[in-house]
């Protein structure tokens, strides 16, 4: 048996055959800005300006006011533990007044001087408590503090 050369038929494609035309775009376009003089777009933008700026003030005003209510009541808290800690003083004090060899008054009355600022009062105190009790392990931490 001999081959032939047998072409196959191809199967031909056709394109559907509706006939619409695609149109084209126009390069010609119909749309123009409006033409605005000099002065109106200075205007514009002077307004733009402005309303910017207004906007900016109003946050800047709003966060000032909330860092200054902030840092007011920080201020409260802080004068209110002040006023607590020269309660405590005066009551130490007058204890001191009162019994003079008590030397854990003297500790008592030094830490608080230290939390006021006031060093060198502190050390007046924490040497008085040293001096009725060398040994004290308190004082001398206190002592230690201080340096």
């Amino acid at each position: 048996m001999k081959f032939k050369n047998i072409k196959k038929k191809a199967k031909v494609i056709k394109s559907p055959s509706n006939s619409r035309s695609i149109a084209e775009k126009s390069t010609k376009t119909n749309f123009h800005f409006p033409k605005i003089s000099h002065t109106t777009l200075i205007r514009i933008y002077g307004g733009a300006l402005k309303l910017f700026l207004v906007l900016v003030f109003i946050l800047v005003a709003t966060v000032v006011g909330i860092d200054f209510k902030k840092n007011l009541q920080t201020k409260q808290n802080i004068d209110s533990q002040r006023i607590t800690l020269e309660k405590n003083l005066n009551f130490w004090e007058n204890f001191i007044s009162k019994h003079q060899d008590y030397r854990d008054a003297y500790i008592q009355a030094s830490i608080i001087e230290y939390k006021l600022g006031n060093t060198l009062k502190a050390r007046t105190y924490v040497e008085k408590s040293l001096v009725l009790d060398p040994n004290s392990s308190e004082g001398l931490k206190v002592e230690q503090l201080l340096k």
